[in-house]
Protein backbone atom coordinates (compact mmCIF):
# COMPACT_ATOMS: atom_id res chain seq x y z
CA UNK A 1 0.00 0.00 0.00
CA UNK A 2 1.19 3.46 -0.87
CA UNK A 3 -1.19 5.57 1.19
CA UNK A 4 -3.23 6.54 -1.86
CA UNK A 5 -6.85 5.78 -2.62
CA UNK A 6 -6.11 3.04 -5.18
CA UNK A 7 -4.19 0.65 -2.93
CA UNK A 8 -6.55 1.47 -0.05
CA UNK A 9 -9.62 0.43 -2.04
CA UNK A 10 -7.73 -2.63 -3.24
CA UNK A 11 -7.22 -3.69 0.37
CA UNK A 12 -10.89 -3.08 1.16
CA UNK A 13 -12.14 -5.10 -1.83
CA UNK A 14 -10.03 -8.08 -0.82
CA UNK A 15 -10.96 -7.82 2.85
CA UNK A 16 -14.67 -7.65 1.93
CA UNK A 17 -14.30 -11.05 0.26
CA UNK A 18 -13.28 -12.55 3.56
CA UNK A 19 -9.61 -12.90 2.67
CA UNK A 20 -6.77 -12.61 5.16
CA UNK A 21 -5.22 -9.32 4.02
CA UNK A 22 -2.02 -7.74 5.27
CA UNK A 23 -0.66 -4.44 3.98
CA UNK A 24 2.93 -3.75 2.99
CA UNK A 25 4.35 -0.25 2.72
CA UNK A 26 7.72 -0.20 1.01
CA UNK A 27 10.07 2.70 1.63
CA UNK A 28 12.17 3.20 -1.49
CA UNK A 29 13.70 6.61 -0.92
CA UNK A 30 15.15 8.03 2.25
CA UNK A 31 13.87 11.59 2.41
CA UNK A 32 16.24 12.36 5.28
CA UNK A 33 19.07 12.35 2.75
CA UNK A 34 17.36 14.74 0.32
CA UNK A 35 15.90 18.22 0.30
CA UNK A 36 13.11 17.23 -2.11
CA UNK A 37 9.47 16.51 -1.44
CA UNK A 38 8.90 12.75 -1.35
CA UNK A 39 6.33 12.52 1.46
CA UNK A 40 6.97 8.94 2.54
CA UNK A 41 6.36 9.69 6.21
CA UNK A 42 2.93 11.17 5.47
CA UNK A 43 2.13 8.26 3.16
CA UNK A 44 3.05 5.77 5.88
CA UNK A 45 0.71 7.54 8.29
CA UNK A 46 -2.06 7.31 5.69
CA UNK A 47 -1.42 3.58 5.30
CA UNK A 48 -1.63 3.06 9.06
CA UNK A 49 -4.85 5.07 9.29
CA UNK A 50 -6.50 3.13 6.44
CA UNK A 51 -5.41 -0.21 7.90
CA UNK A 52 -6.84 0.76 11.26
CA UNK A 53 -10.13 1.59 9.55
CA UNK A 54 -10.14 -1.70 7.64
CA UNK A 55 -8.86 -3.67 10.64
CA UNK A 56 -5.89 -5.23 8.88
CA UNK A 57 -2.24 -5.48 9.84
CA UNK A 58 0.32 -3.27 8.13
CA UNK A 59 4.08 -3.60 7.83
CA UNK A 60 6.81 -1.28 6.58
CA UNK A 61 9.75 -2.72 4.64
CA UNK A 62 12.80 -0.57 3.95
CA UNK A 63 14.13 -1.15 0.43
CA UNK A 64 16.11 2.07 0.05
CA UNK A 65 19.39 0.28 -0.62
CA UNK A 66 17.83 -2.12 -3.14
CA UNK A 67 16.01 0.69 -4.91
CA UNK A 68 19.18 2.74 -5.22
CA UNK A 69 21.14 -0.20 -6.64
CA UNK A 70 18.54 -1.73 -8.94
CA UNK A 71 16.55 1.31 -10.07
CA UNK A 72 18.14 4.67 -9.40
CA UNK A 73 21.74 3.78 -10.34
CA UNK A 74 20.52 2.03 -13.48
CA UNK A 75 18.41 5.05 -14.41
CA UNK A 76 21.39 7.37 -13.91
CA UNK A 77 23.48 5.23 -16.26
CA UNK A 78 20.80 5.56 -18.91
CA UNK A 79 20.44 9.32 -18.45
CA UNK A 80 24.21 9.75 -18.71
CA UNK A 81 24.00 8.16 -22.17
CA UNK A 82 21.34 10.60 -23.27
CA UNK A 83 18.53 8.07 -23.03
CA UNK A 84 15.28 8.34 -21.08
CA UNK A 85 14.56 5.31 -18.86
CA UNK A 86 11.31 4.75 -17.01
CA UNK A 87 12.07 4.25 -13.30
CA UNK A 88 8.53 3.03 -12.61
CA UNK A 89 8.96 0.11 -15.01
CA UNK A 90 12.29 -0.75 -13.38
CA UNK A 91 10.75 -0.48 -9.93
CA UNK A 92 7.90 -2.86 -10.72
CA UNK A 93 10.25 -5.39 -12.30
CA UNK A 94 13.16 -5.23 -9.87
CA UNK A 95 11.63 -4.08 -6.60
CA UNK A 96 7.87 -4.53 -6.22
CA UNK A 97 7.64 -7.87 -8.05
CA UNK A 98 11.20 -8.81 -7.22
CA UNK A 99 12.92 -7.92 -3.96
CA UNK A 100 9.70 -7.02 -2.15
CA UNK A 101 8.03 -10.35 -2.88
CA UNK A 102 11.11 -12.15 -1.60
CA UNK A 103 11.18 -10.03 1.56
CA UNK A 104 7.50 -10.69 2.21
CA UNK A 105 8.01 -14.45 2.00
CA UNK A 106 11.08 -14.19 4.21
CA UNK A 107 9.55 -12.00 6.93
CA UNK A 108 5.85 -12.85 6.90
CA UNK A 109 5.74 -16.30 5.39
CA UNK A 110 4.67 -17.37 1.96
CA UNK A 111 1.72 -15.35 0.64
CA UNK A 112 -0.73 -17.06 -1.70
CA UNK A 113 -1.54 -13.87 -3.59
CA UNK A 114 0.17 -10.52 -4.13
CA UNK A 115 -2.21 -7.62 -4.80
CA UNK A 116 -1.51 -4.08 -5.94
CA UNK A 117 -3.60 -1.06 -6.89
CA UNK A 118 -2.54 -1.08 -10.54
CA UNK A 119 -5.19 -0.56 -13.19
CA UNK A 120 -4.39 -3.70 -15.15
CA UNK A 121 -5.76 -7.22 -15.67
CA UNK A 122 -4.36 -10.71 -16.13
CA UNK A 123 -5.67 -13.80 -17.86
CA UNK A 124 -4.46 -17.36 -17.57
CA UNK A 125 -3.73 -19.28 -20.77
CA UNK A 126 -2.36 -22.72 -20.06
CA UNK A 127 0.83 -22.26 -18.05
CA UNK A 128 1.16 -18.61 -19.02
CA UNK A 129 -0.30 -15.55 -17.31
CA UNK A 130 -0.88 -12.74 -19.78
CA UNK A 131 -1.09 -9.05 -18.96
CA UNK A 132 -3.97 -6.92 -20.27
CA UNK A 133 -4.93 -3.27 -20.14
CA UNK A 134 -7.17 -1.98 -17.40
CA UNK A 135 -10.76 -1.09 -18.30
CA UNK A 136 -10.18 2.57 -17.42
CA UNK A 137 -8.37 3.92 -20.49
CA UNK A 138 -7.34 7.07 -18.62
CA UNK A 139 -5.71 5.06 -15.82
CA UNK A 140 -4.43 1.94 -17.58
CA UNK A 141 -1.06 1.00 -16.03
CA UNK A 142 -0.27 -2.22 -17.90
CA UNK A 143 2.64 -0.41 -19.58
CA UNK A 144 4.39 -0.05 -16.23
CA UNK A 145 4.05 -3.79 -15.61
CA UNK A 146 5.23 -4.83 -19.07
CA UNK A 147 8.59 -6.17 -17.86
CA UNK A 148 7.19 -8.25 -15.00
CA UNK A 149 7.52 -11.90 -15.96
CA UNK A 150 4.59 -14.29 -16.34
CA UNK A 151 5.91 -16.39 -13.43
CA UNK A 152 5.51 -13.35 -11.16
CA UNK A 153 2.13 -12.31 -12.55
CA UNK A 154 0.59 -15.73 -11.93
CA UNK A 155 0.18 -14.90 -8.23
CA UNK A 156 -0.70 -11.23 -8.80
CA UNK A 157 -4.14 -9.77 -8.26
CA UNK A 158 -5.31 -6.41 -9.64
CA UNK A 159 -8.79 -5.75 -8.19
CA UNK A 160 -9.01 -2.31 -9.82
CA UNK A 161 -8.41 -3.61 -13.34
CA UNK A 162 -12.13 -3.71 -14.14
CA UNK A 163 -13.03 -0.45 -12.36
CA UNK A 164 -13.11 3.21 -13.35
CA UNK A 165 -11.12 5.48 -11.04
CA UNK A 166 -13.35 8.56 -10.83
CA UNK A 167 -16.62 6.66 -11.15
CA UNK A 168 -16.01 3.57 -9.01
CA UNK A 169 -12.88 3.72 -6.89
CA UNK A 170 -13.37 7.09 -5.21
CA UNK A 171 -17.04 6.26 -4.59
CA UNK A 172 -16.10 3.00 -2.88
CA UNK A 173 -13.53 4.83 -0.76
CA UNK A 174 -16.17 7.35 0.34
CA UNK A 175 -18.74 4.65 1.07
CA UNK A 176 -16.23 2.80 3.26
CA UNK A 177 -15.29 6.02 5.04
CA UNK A 178 -11.64 6.11 4.03
CA UNK A 179 -10.05 9.44 4.93
CA UNK A 180 -8.00 9.52 1.72
CA UNK A 181 -10.93 9.14 -0.69
CA UNK A 182 -10.13 12.53 -2.25
CA UNK A 183 -6.36 12.37 -1.92
CA UNK A 184 -4.66 13.74 -5.00
CA UNK A 185 -2.68 11.39 -7.19
CA UNK A 186 1.08 11.50 -7.00
CA UNK A 187 2.28 12.39 -10.50
CA UNK A 188 5.99 12.76 -9.81
CA UNK A 189 8.78 10.22 -9.57
CA UNK A 190 9.35 9.41 -5.89
CA UNK A 191 13.00 10.39 -5.78
CA UNK A 192 12.32 13.71 -7.52
CA UNK A 193 9.05 14.84 -6.01
CA UNK A 194 6.49 17.01 -7.77
CA UNK A 195 7.89 20.49 -7.18
CA UNK A 196 11.40 20.16 -8.54
CA UNK A 197 12.49 20.40 -12.15
CA UNK A 198 13.77 17.02 -13.23
CA UNK A 199 16.82 18.35 -15.09
CA UNK A 200 17.95 20.26 -12.00
CA UNK A 201 17.51 17.17 -9.87
CA UNK A 202 19.64 15.06 -12.22
CA UNK A 203 22.30 17.78 -12.30
CA UNK A 204 22.99 16.91 -8.67
CA UNK A 205 24.05 13.40 -9.69
CA UNK A 206 25.40 13.73 -13.22
CA UNK A 207 28.17 16.03 -14.52
CA UNK A 208 26.87 18.95 -16.55
CA UNK A 209 28.50 19.01 -19.97
CA UNK A 210 27.02 21.90 -21.97
CA UNK A 211 26.71 21.44 -25.71
CA UNK A 212 24.96 22.80 -28.77
CA UNK A 213 21.37 22.42 -29.89
CA UNK A 214 21.39 22.46 -33.68
CA UNK A 215 18.89 22.26 -36.53
CA UNK A 216 18.73 19.40 -39.02
CA UNK A 217 21.23 21.22 -41.29
CA UNK A 218 23.66 21.85 -38.42
CA UNK A 219 22.76 25.51 -37.68
CA UNK A 220 23.29 26.33 -34.01
CA UNK A 221 20.05 27.26 -32.29
CA UNK A 222 21.07 27.31 -28.64
CA UNK A 223 22.80 25.32 -25.91
CA UNK A 224 21.92 22.58 -23.43
CA UNK A 225 23.37 21.75 -20.00
CA UNK A 226 23.87 18.05 -20.66
CA UNK A 227 22.30 15.36 -22.83
CA UNK A 228 20.28 14.25 -19.81
CA UNK A 229 18.62 17.67 -19.49
CA UNK A 230 16.12 17.13 -22.31
CA UNK A 231 14.44 14.07 -23.76
CA UNK A 232 13.30 13.22 -27.27
CA UNK A 233 10.08 15.05 -28.08
CA UNK A 234 10.61 17.72 -25.43
CA UNK A 235 10.58 21.41 -26.24
CA UNK A 236 14.11 22.64 -26.92
CA UNK A 237 13.38 25.82 -25.00
CA UNK A 238 14.85 28.11 -27.66
CA UNK A 239 13.58 31.72 -27.33
CA UNK A 240 12.92 34.15 -30.15
CA UNK A 241 10.94 31.88 -32.47
CA UNK A 242 7.21 31.99 -33.18
CA UNK A 243 7.19 28.26 -33.88
CA UNK A 244 8.58 25.95 -31.21
CA UNK A 245 11.59 23.69 -31.68
CA UNK A 246 11.53 20.12 -30.35
CA UNK A 247 14.38 17.71 -29.65
CA UNK A 248 14.33 14.79 -32.06
CA UNK A 249 17.79 13.27 -31.74
CA UNK A 250 21.00 13.30 -29.69
CA UNK A 251 24.63 12.62 -30.62
CA UNK A 252 26.72 11.41 -27.70
CA UNK A 253 30.01 11.65 -29.65
CA UNK A 254 29.60 15.38 -30.36
CA UNK A 255 27.44 16.16 -27.31
CA UNK A 256 24.84 17.77 -29.54
CA UNK A 257 21.06 17.77 -29.54
CA UNK A 258 19.12 18.07 -32.77
CA UNK A 259 15.90 20.04 -32.94
CA UNK A 260 13.11 20.37 -35.47
CA UNK A 261 10.06 22.59 -35.72
CA UNK A 262 6.61 21.07 -35.52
Amino acid sequence: MSGGVDSSVTAHLLKSKGLNVQAIFMRNWDTRDEHGECPSEADWRDVQKVCQRLDIKCHQINLVKEYWTNVFATALDEYSLGRTPNPDILCNQQIKFGVLMSEINKRLGSAEWFATGHYARTKRHGNQTELYKGVDDKKDQSYYLARVGSHKLKNAVFPLGSLIKNKDVRRIAKDVGLHNSEKEESMGICFVGERRRFDRFLAGYLPQTPGDIVSRDGHKLGTHQGLFSKTIGQSAGIPGWQQKWYIYNKDIATNRMFAIQD
